[in-house]
Protein backbone atom coordinates (compact mmCIF):
# COMPACT_ATOMS: atom_id res chain seq x y z
CA UNK A 1 0.00 0.00 0.00
CA UNK A 2 1.51 3.27 -1.08
CA UNK A 3 2.19 6.14 1.27
CA UNK A 4 1.12 8.62 -1.39
CA UNK A 5 -2.58 8.04 -1.16
CA UNK A 6 -5.32 6.78 1.05
CA UNK A 7 -6.20 3.09 0.97
CA UNK A 8 -8.50 1.63 3.57
CA UNK A 9 -9.42 -1.91 4.57
CA UNK A 10 -13.11 -2.60 4.52
CA UNK A 11 -14.57 -4.66 7.36
CA UNK A 12 -13.99 -8.31 6.59
CA UNK A 13 -16.69 -10.89 6.84
CA UNK A 14 -16.69 -13.68 9.42
CA UNK A 15 -13.67 -15.89 8.94
CA UNK A 16 -13.17 -19.59 9.40
CA UNK A 17 -11.17 -20.70 12.42
CA UNK A 18 -8.03 -21.11 10.31
CA UNK A 19 -8.19 -17.42 9.41
CA UNK A 20 -8.31 -14.27 11.50
CA UNK A 21 -11.00 -14.24 14.19
CA UNK A 22 -11.83 -10.52 14.13
CA UNK A 23 -12.72 -7.93 11.55
CA UNK A 24 -10.09 -5.40 10.51
CA UNK A 25 -10.70 -1.67 10.80
CA UNK A 26 -7.96 0.62 9.52
CA UNK A 27 -7.91 4.22 10.76
CA UNK A 28 -5.57 7.19 10.94
CA UNK A 29 -4.77 9.40 13.93
CA UNK A 30 -2.67 12.47 13.14
CA UNK A 31 0.57 12.31 15.17
CA UNK A 32 1.56 15.62 16.82
CA UNK A 33 4.71 17.63 16.29
CA UNK A 34 5.36 17.09 12.59
CA UNK A 35 6.13 20.73 11.88
CA UNK A 36 8.70 21.02 14.67
CA UNK A 37 10.19 17.67 13.66
CA UNK A 38 10.51 18.85 10.07
CA UNK A 39 12.47 21.94 11.13
CA UNK A 40 14.66 19.87 13.43
CA UNK A 41 15.46 17.23 10.82
CA UNK A 42 16.27 19.76 8.13
CA UNK A 43 18.47 21.86 10.39
CA UNK A 44 20.45 18.87 11.68
CA UNK A 45 20.78 17.48 8.15
CA UNK A 46 22.34 20.77 7.04
CA UNK A 47 24.71 20.89 10.02
CA UNK A 48 25.81 17.26 9.55
CA UNK A 49 26.08 17.57 5.74
CA UNK A 50 23.17 15.21 5.21
CA UNK A 51 24.26 12.41 7.54
CA UNK A 52 21.44 13.04 10.03
CA UNK A 53 18.91 12.42 7.25
CA UNK A 54 18.79 8.71 8.12
CA UNK A 55 17.94 9.35 11.78
CA UNK A 56 15.45 12.03 10.77
CA UNK A 57 13.70 9.72 8.32
CA UNK A 58 13.53 7.03 11.00
CA UNK A 59 11.78 9.40 13.42
CA UNK A 60 9.32 10.45 10.70
CA UNK A 61 8.48 6.82 9.98
CA UNK A 62 7.95 6.07 13.66
CA UNK A 63 5.42 8.87 13.91
CA UNK A 64 3.63 7.95 10.68
CA UNK A 65 3.45 4.29 11.69
CA UNK A 66 2.09 5.29 15.12
CA UNK A 67 -0.73 7.17 13.40
CA UNK A 68 -1.91 4.05 11.53
CA UNK A 69 -4.33 2.16 13.73
CA UNK A 70 -5.68 -1.33 13.12
CA UNK A 71 -8.66 -1.99 15.35
CA UNK A 72 -7.58 0.98 17.42
CA UNK A 73 -4.03 -0.22 18.05
CA UNK A 74 -1.07 1.55 16.38
CA UNK A 75 1.61 0.05 14.22
CA UNK A 76 5.16 0.19 15.54
CA UNK A 77 8.27 0.95 13.52
CA UNK A 78 11.44 -0.50 15.03
CA UNK A 79 14.02 0.54 12.43
CA UNK A 80 16.98 2.72 13.42
CA UNK A 81 18.96 5.47 11.78
CA UNK A 82 22.15 3.50 12.31
CA UNK A 83 20.82 0.59 10.26
CA UNK A 84 19.87 2.88 7.40
CA UNK A 85 23.20 4.71 7.50
CA UNK A 86 25.23 1.47 7.46
CA UNK A 87 23.06 0.20 4.61
CA UNK A 88 23.76 3.38 2.67
CA UNK A 89 27.52 2.97 3.19
CA UNK A 90 27.32 -0.64 2.02
CA UNK A 91 25.43 0.30 -1.14
CA UNK A 92 27.87 3.15 -1.78
CA UNK A 93 30.81 0.75 -1.51
CA UNK A 94 29.14 -1.84 -3.75
CA UNK A 95 28.47 0.74 -6.46
CA UNK A 96 31.57 2.93 -6.20
CA UNK A 97 34.44 0.46 -5.83
CA UNK A 98 33.56 -1.86 -8.77
CA UNK A 99 32.79 1.13 -11.01
CA UNK A 100 36.14 2.70 -10.16
CA UNK A 101 38.03 -0.55 -10.79
CA UNK A 102 36.27 -1.15 -14.12
CA UNK A 103 37.09 2.40 -15.25
CA UNK A 104 40.78 1.86 -14.44
CA UNK A 105 40.94 -1.50 -16.26
CA UNK A 106 39.20 -0.10 -19.35
CA UNK A 107 41.50 2.94 -19.42
CA UNK A 108 44.62 0.74 -19.14
CA UNK A 109 43.56 -1.97 -21.60
CA UNK A 110 41.60 -0.05 -24.23
CA UNK A 111 42.77 3.54 -23.76
CA UNK A 112 40.37 6.05 -25.30
CA UNK A 113 38.60 3.54 -27.56
CA UNK A 114 35.08 4.90 -28.22
CA UNK A 115 33.72 1.41 -28.83
CA UNK A 116 35.10 -0.01 -25.56
CA UNK A 117 33.95 3.03 -23.59
CA UNK A 118 30.49 2.81 -25.13
CA UNK A 119 30.15 -0.87 -24.24
CA UNK A 120 31.37 -0.30 -20.69
CA UNK A 121 28.98 2.64 -20.21
CA UNK A 122 26.06 0.56 -21.49
CA UNK A 123 26.95 -2.28 -19.10
CA UNK A 124 27.30 0.13 -16.17
CA UNK A 125 23.98 1.85 -16.89
CA UNK A 126 22.28 -1.53 -17.24
CA UNK A 127 23.86 -2.69 -13.99
CA UNK A 128 22.70 0.43 -12.18
CA UNK A 129 19.15 -0.07 -13.47
CA UNK A 130 19.21 -3.68 -12.26
CA UNK A 131 20.56 -2.70 -8.84
CA UNK A 132 17.87 -0.01 -8.47
CA UNK A 133 15.26 -2.78 -8.65
CA UNK A 134 17.20 -4.91 -6.16
CA UNK A 135 17.44 -1.93 -3.80
CA UNK A 136 13.72 -1.14 -4.06
CA UNK A 137 12.78 -4.72 -3.14
CA UNK A 138 15.16 -4.75 -0.17
CA UNK A 139 13.91 -1.36 1.01
CA UNK A 140 10.34 -2.71 1.12
CA UNK A 141 11.58 -5.83 2.91
CA UNK A 142 13.38 -3.70 5.49
CA UNK A 143 10.35 -1.50 6.19
CA UNK A 144 8.04 -4.49 6.53
CA UNK A 145 10.45 -6.39 8.78
CA UNK A 146 10.55 -3.36 11.08
CA UNK A 147 6.75 -3.05 11.21
CA UNK A 148 4.97 -4.65 14.16
CA UNK A 149 1.33 -4.84 15.24
CA UNK A 150 0.37 -6.68 18.43
CA UNK A 151 3.79 -8.32 18.40
CA UNK A 152 3.28 -9.64 14.86
CA UNK A 153 5.97 -8.62 12.40
CA UNK A 154 5.60 -7.99 8.70
CA UNK A 155 7.87 -9.47 6.06
CA UNK A 156 8.64 -9.84 2.39
CA UNK A 157 9.59 -13.14 0.84
CA UNK A 158 10.89 -13.73 -2.66
CA UNK A 159 14.20 -12.86 -4.25
CA UNK A 160 15.48 -9.29 -4.56
CA UNK A 161 17.60 -10.42 -7.51
CA UNK A 162 14.55 -11.80 -9.32
CA UNK A 163 12.71 -8.52 -8.73
CA UNK A 164 15.77 -6.58 -9.94
CA UNK A 165 15.82 -8.59 -13.16
CA UNK A 166 12.10 -7.93 -13.71
CA UNK A 167 12.66 -4.22 -13.04
CA UNK A 168 15.54 -4.22 -15.55
CA UNK A 169 13.99 -5.94 -18.54
CA UNK A 170 10.57 -4.33 -18.14
CA UNK A 171 12.39 -0.96 -18.07
CA UNK A 172 13.86 -1.77 -21.49
CA UNK A 173 10.39 -2.68 -22.77
CA UNK A 174 9.12 0.63 -21.39
CA UNK A 175 11.66 2.58 -23.45
CA UNK A 176 11.10 0.53 -26.61
CA UNK A 177 7.32 1.08 -26.44
CA UNK A 178 7.69 4.83 -25.83
CA UNK A 179 6.10 4.47 -22.43
CA UNK A 180 3.04 2.46 -23.47
CA UNK A 181 4.18 -0.52 -21.41
CA UNK A 182 3.94 1.58 -18.24
CA UNK A 183 0.58 0.21 -16.91
CA UNK A 184 1.63 -3.37 -17.65
CA UNK A 185 5.04 -2.85 -16.02
CA UNK A 186 3.63 -1.16 -12.92
CA UNK A 187 1.08 -3.97 -12.47
CA UNK A 188 3.69 -6.68 -12.92
CA UNK A 189 6.09 -5.14 -10.39
CA UNK A 190 3.26 -4.52 -7.91
CA UNK A 191 2.23 -8.15 -8.31
CA UNK A 192 5.75 -9.36 -7.48
CA UNK A 193 5.90 -7.21 -4.36
CA UNK A 194 2.39 -7.65 -2.95
CA UNK A 195 2.11 -11.41 -3.43
CA UNK A 196 5.39 -11.82 -1.52
CA UNK A 197 4.24 -9.64 1.40
CA UNK A 198 3.48 -11.34 4.71
CA UNK A 199 1.95 -10.32 8.02
CA UNK A 200 3.16 -12.92 10.44
CA UNK A 201 2.80 -16.09 8.37
CA UNK A 202 -0.27 -14.87 6.45
CA UNK A 203 0.15 -13.71 2.83
CA UNK A 204 -1.30 -10.75 0.98
CA UNK A 205 -2.93 -11.36 -2.38
CA UNK A 206 -2.87 -9.19 -5.51
CA UNK A 207 -4.84 -10.05 -8.64
CA UNK A 208 -5.01 -6.83 -10.66
CA UNK A 209 -4.54 -6.69 -14.43
CA UNK A 210 -3.25 -3.75 -16.40
CA UNK A 211 -6.19 -3.52 -18.81
CA UNK A 212 -8.32 -1.02 -16.83
CA UNK A 213 -5.34 1.35 -16.57
CA UNK A 214 -4.83 1.80 -20.29
CA UNK A 215 -7.74 4.22 -20.71
CA UNK A 216 -6.38 6.66 -18.10
CA UNK A 217 -2.84 6.10 -19.35
CA UNK A 218 -3.83 6.90 -22.95
CA UNK A 219 -5.28 10.19 -21.70
CA UNK A 220 -2.03 10.86 -19.81
CA UNK A 221 0.20 9.98 -22.78
CA UNK A 222 -1.78 12.10 -25.24
CA UNK A 223 -1.89 14.95 -22.73
CA UNK A 224 1.89 14.85 -22.38
CA UNK A 225 2.31 14.99 -26.16
CA UNK A 226 -0.18 17.87 -26.39
CA UNK A 227 1.54 19.75 -23.56
CA UNK A 228 4.97 19.31 -25.17
CA UNK A 229 3.69 20.49 -28.55
CA UNK A 230 1.80 23.46 -27.09
CA UNK A 231 4.73 24.62 -24.98
CA UNK A 232 7.19 24.19 -27.86
CA UNK A 233 4.94 26.08 -30.28
CA UNK A 234 4.39 28.89 -27.78
CA UNK A 235 8.12 29.24 -27.19
CA UNK A 236 8.78 29.25 -30.95
CA UNK A 237 6.18 31.95 -31.57
CA UNK A 238 7.59 34.12 -28.76
CA UNK A 239 11.16 33.76 -30.03
CA UNK A 240 10.05 34.50 -33.59
CA UNK A 241 8.41 37.71 -32.44
CA UNK A 242 11.55 38.98 -30.73
CA UNK A 243 13.70 41.69 -32.39
CA UNK A 244 15.70 39.99 -35.11
CA UNK A 245 13.58 36.84 -34.79
CA UNK A 246 15.20 33.44 -34.72
CA UNK A 247 17.98 34.69 -37.00
CA UNK A 248 19.41 36.64 -34.06
CA UNK A 249 20.61 33.30 -32.65
CA UNK A 250 22.00 31.92 -35.89
CA UNK A 251 25.63 30.97 -36.61
CA UNK A 252 28.08 33.84 -36.47
CA UNK A 253 25.64 36.08 -34.58
CA UNK A 254 26.45 37.62 -31.20
CA UNK A 255 23.16 38.43 -29.45
CA UNK A 256 23.29 41.13 -26.82
CA UNK A 257 23.01 40.11 -23.13
CA UNK A 258 19.42 41.33 -22.89
CA UNK A 259 18.39 39.09 -25.77
CA UNK A 260 20.17 36.10 -24.25
CA UNK A 261 18.51 36.73 -20.90
CA UNK A 262 15.12 36.84 -22.62
CA UNK A 263 15.91 33.59 -24.43
CA UNK A 264 16.83 31.74 -21.23
CA UNK A 265 13.80 33.19 -19.43
CA UNK A 266 11.52 31.86 -22.18
CA UNK A 267 13.19 28.44 -22.21
CA UNK A 268 13.09 28.01 -18.44
CA UNK A 269 9.57 29.39 -18.24
CA UNK A 270 8.39 26.94 -20.88
CA UNK A 271 10.03 24.01 -19.11
CA UNK A 272 8.53 24.98 -15.75
CA UNK A 273 5.08 25.46 -17.27
CA UNK A 274 5.27 22.11 -19.02
CA UNK A 275 6.41 20.41 -15.81
CA UNK A 276 3.53 21.90 -13.80
CA UNK A 277 0.97 20.80 -16.37
CA UNK A 278 2.50 17.33 -16.45
CA UNK A 279 2.42 17.14 -12.64
CA UNK A 280 -1.33 17.84 -12.64
CA UNK A 281 -2.13 15.22 -15.28
CA UNK A 282 0.23 12.57 -13.87
CA UNK A 283 -1.21 13.03 -10.36
CA UNK A 284 -4.65 12.17 -11.74
CA UNK A 285 -3.27 9.02 -13.40
CA UNK A 286 -1.33 7.94 -10.30
CA UNK A 287 -4.50 8.27 -8.23
CA UNK A 288 -6.34 6.02 -10.70
CA UNK A 289 -3.53 3.46 -10.54
CA UNK A 290 -3.32 3.49 -6.74
CA UNK A 291 -7.07 2.99 -6.36
CA UNK A 292 -7.01 0.17 -8.92
CA UNK A 293 -4.19 -1.60 -7.10
CA UNK A 294 -5.87 -1.15 -3.71
CA UNK A 295 -9.13 -2.63 -4.99
CA UNK A 296 -7.30 -5.79 -6.09
CA UNK A 297 -5.31 -6.26 -2.90
CA UNK A 298 -6.55 -8.47 -0.09
CA UNK A 299 -5.36 -9.99 3.16
CA UNK A 300 -7.18 -13.13 4.19
CA UNK A 301 -10.80 -12.00 3.64
CA UNK A 302 -10.10 -8.32 4.23
CA UNK A 303 -10.49 -6.25 1.08
CA UNK A 304 -8.99 -2.84 0.40
CA UNK A 305 -10.27 0.17 -1.44
CA UNK A 306 -8.53 3.39 -2.44
CA UNK A 307 -9.84 6.93 -2.15
CA UNK A 308 -6.88 8.80 -3.63
CA UNK A 309 -7.55 11.70 -6.00
CA UNK A 310 -5.31 13.74 -8.22
CA UNK A 311 -6.10 16.79 -6.12
CA UNK A 312 -5.15 15.06 -2.87
CA UNK A 313 -1.80 13.96 -4.32
CA UNK A 314 -1.10 17.47 -5.60
CA UNK A 315 -2.02 18.96 -2.22
CA UNK A 316 0.36 16.58 -0.43
CA UNK A 317 3.16 17.36 -2.88
CA UNK A 318 2.52 21.10 -2.45
CA UNK A 319 2.52 20.73 1.34
CA UNK A 320 5.87 18.92 1.23
CA UNK A 321 7.31 21.63 -1.00
CA UNK A 322 6.04 24.39 1.30
CA UNK A 323 7.55 22.60 4.29
CA UNK A 324 10.94 22.43 2.56
CA UNK A 325 10.77 26.11 1.65
CA UNK A 326 9.92 26.99 5.26
CA UNK A 327 12.84 24.88 6.44
CA UNK A 328 15.18 26.70 4.07
CA UNK A 329 13.90 30.07 5.26
CA UNK A 330 14.38 29.11 8.92
CA UNK A 331 17.91 27.83 8.33
CA UNK A 332 18.72 30.98 6.37
CA UNK A 333 17.48 33.17 9.23
CA UNK A 334 19.46 31.14 11.76
CA UNK A 335 22.62 31.34 9.67
CA UNK A 336 22.08 35.03 9.08
CA UNK A 337 21.55 35.62 12.79
CA UNK A 338 24.61 33.55 13.64
CA UNK A 339 26.71 35.46 11.09
CA UNK A 340 25.53 38.78 12.47
CA UNK A 341 26.34 37.67 16.02
CA UNK A 342 29.82 36.52 15.03
CA UNK A 343 30.44 39.72 13.07
CA UNK A 344 29.35 41.74 16.11
CA UNK A 345 31.69 39.76 18.36
CA UNK A 346 34.50 40.26 15.84
CA UNK A 347 33.99 44.04 15.95
CA UNK A 348 33.28 44.51 19.66
CA UNK A 349 35.81 42.09 21.17
CA UNK A 350 38.85 44.29 20.36
CA UNK A 351 36.99 47.29 21.76
CA UNK A 352 36.25 45.43 25.00
CA UNK A 353 39.86 44.39 25.34
CA UNK A 354 40.94 48.01 24.69
CA UNK A 355 38.56 49.33 27.37
CA UNK A 356 39.67 46.70 29.90
CA UNK A 357 43.30 47.55 29.10
CA UNK A 358 42.66 51.16 29.94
Amino acid sequence: MSNDGAAFATPAAARPQSALTEMLQLSWVQPPGFTALSFKNFGLAVVTLGIYKFWGKTEVRKRIWSGIRINGEPLQYTGTGKEMFLGFLLVLAILTIPTFLVAIVVAVVFGNSPVANGIVNAVLYGGFLYLIGVGMHRAVRYRLSRTIWRGIRGGLEGSSWRYGWAYFWTGIVLVVTLGWASPWRATKLQNLITNDMRFGNRPFHFDATSGPLYGPFAALWLSVVAIAMAVSLSMWLVLRGMPGGLEAFGPGRNPDPKTLFTLFAILYGGVILGFLLFAVVSAWYRAQMMNHFAAHTSFEEAKFHGSATGRSLMERATARMQSRIQNLEKVHRELESSASYRLGRLITSPLRRLVRGR
